[in-house]
């Protein structure tokens, strides 16, 4: 099975040459590092099997986790939507920001995605119950 979290030595990779192209890219693969293996983690370890479903998954993911009344779990869903939102930037808006908000943002992804993946993994450990 696929690990999501391999995702993130991409980013690490392509940060390395500092152009824009490549900031824009890595902030990429440090989102869906993190979105992927949240999704797993849902689906794998939680059962939420709805997660399966790709119709609008990264809202869905991001509200499920943001709403939590786990407080890891809470915060990792605000830190995906913070995620998600640059990633679309980076992804589609070619006007809007320049070269330098990618580059300034890159530092911040990495850390959040490096965090994220790390609270996954504790979660995975130790999920929280659910009555």
């Amino acid at each position: 099975m696929f690990d999501f979290s391999k995702f993130s030595d991409v980013g690490d990779y392509l940060s390395l040459k500092n152009c824009e192209e490549n900031n824009r890219s890595a902030i990429s693969r440090y989102y869906y590092s993190v979105f992927g293996s949240v999704r797993m983690y849902l689906v794998l370890f939680l059962n939420e099997f709805e997660f399966i479903d790709n119709f609008k998954v990264h809202s869905r993911i991001c509200d499920r986790m943001s709403n939590s009344d786990d407080n890891t779990e809470s915060e990792i869903g605000e830190i995906l939507d913070d995620l998600r939102e640059i990633r679309n930037y980076a992804d589609y808006e070619w006007d809007k920001f320049d070269e330098d908000y990618f580059k300034k943002n890159l530092v911040k992804v990495r850390n959040n995605s490096k965090l994220v993946l790390d609270e996954v993994e504790s979660l995975k450990k130790s999920p929280p119950f659910k009555f």
